[in-house]
């Protein structure tokens, strides 16, 4: 994935030589399909996806390259699934994993802060006091999103298959690791929390919250948790696992329905490709139609926020640690992005004026990465 990213970053010094017609610029409601990328750049990005492919990385994949205007590159690659063998297009819907940290809960939390519910700087006891037990009373939203709270990374081995009151039980309940603010330790835990949050600031459900505010502005139509999902969308589902059952998606999720916060999402690379426009349009400081953040929420939350470790971090989004190797080595620093354990990349980059999304399910077949498996592609 990083040799992949270096090479659309270079090949986007060659996107202004190439022209697109104004029926493929962006919009609220549609994401257009555009080849704007050199011949050569092109043929490196697909011999590398198919090389993953055939070492059994992963079945299959989509990839989507947009500027704050166009879209510059968008393909299906390989099989959704093995069994049955179901070859892939864009209409795919992966889970996202962990990019759901960045890309829905944290931009649902500073929808709030935007409206003048929530502050960054709130104790997260303020709207859950039952969190303070065991000395988390001082813990802030912001350092949740920071990853500097000291909460645990994972909820406890017992709690998976619990229902999600349970989960949030154990958690308002478990000890802190480190003093709040005096390390960084990745938690998913703590981003499960904050969908509590957002549910009692907001005064409805965190899908509700997400669906309301993110995903319909956006036009991500295909976007959803697993406990809204219906018989249709669940077709183009890209498994995780060979013969996913509602067991196995326990096992990932930790509970079914997966609605918690730090993973979950299922979305199209489409869906996810305008929701990072957004926040690419924003961060340029340009209008974004639909997108719920203006430009200087996400210059506020994309600044950094914790610099140790050799990690910087800021609020959702990973700048530069040790998860952030989907920048790959051509990209500045400055952008933002996140992966997800799914096979999941997404990286917003100012400067250069691209957003990448690379969506696959790696896990597949065995969580052990994919088979070999024939090249098809669309």
């Amino acid at each position: 994935m990083r040799r992949l990213l270096a090479v659309v970053c270079f090949a986007a010094v060659f996107t202004a030589l190439v022209p697109v017609e104004a029926a493929d610029r962006l919009d609220a409601q549609r994401l257009a399909v555009a080849t704007a990328l050199p011949s050569n750049a092109t043929a490196a990005i697909d011999r590398l996806v198919e090389d993953g492919i055939r070492a059994g990385d992963f079945p299959g994949a989509v990839v989507v390259v947009a500027s704050s205007e166009h879209v510059l590159y968008r393909k299906a690659y390989g099989a959704r699934s093995l069994e049955p063998r179901v070859p892939n297009d864009p209409s795919t819907i992966y889970e996202f994993a962990s990019v759901t940290k960045p890309a829905v809960t944290t931009t649902a939390v500073m929808t709030l802060v935007e409206r003048g519910v929530l502050r960054t700087a709130d104790r997260v006891a303020r709207w859950i006091p039952e969190f303070a037990a065991n000395g988390k009373h001082n813990v802030t939203i912001a350092q949740m999103l920071t990853h500097t709270a000291g909460m645990p990374p994972v909820f406890k081995e017992s709690d998976y298959g619990a229902d999600r009151a349970t989960i949030l039980r154990h958690a308002y309940e478990a000890p802190l690791r480190f003093a709040p603010g005096s390390g960084n330790e990745y938690s998913n835990l703590a981003f499960i929390v904050l969908t509590e949050v957002i549910a009692r600031a907001s005064g409805t459900s965190y899908e509700r919250f997400a669906r309301e505010a993110i995903f319909a502005p956006l036009g991500m139509r295909d976007a959803a948790f697993d406990v809204t999902i219906d018989a249709a969308h669940r077709a183009r589902l890209a498994p995780q696992l060979r013969g996913e059952s509602e067991e196995l998606l326990r096992k990932r999720f930790g509970t079914v329905p997966g609605v918690n916060g730090h993973a979950g999402l299922l979305a199209t690379a489409d869906d996810v490709a305008k929701l990072a426009v957004g926040y690419l349009r924003a961060a340029r400081g340009m209008p974004a139609p639909g997108f719920p953040l203006a430009p200087q929420t996400v210059r506020a939350m994309t600044t950094p926020r914790y610099v140790g470790d050799g990690d910087v971090r800021a609020l959702g989004w990973d700048l530069d640690s040790v998860f952030s190797r989907n920048r790959g080595e051509v990209l500045p620093r400055g952008g933002f992005g996140h992966t997800g354990s799914s096979g999941a990349s997404v990286w917003i980059d100012p400067a250069t004026d691209l957003a990448i999304v690379f969506a696959s399910n790696a896990h597949y077949p065995d969580d052990k990465g994919a088979s070999t498996v024939p090249l098809e592609s669309s």
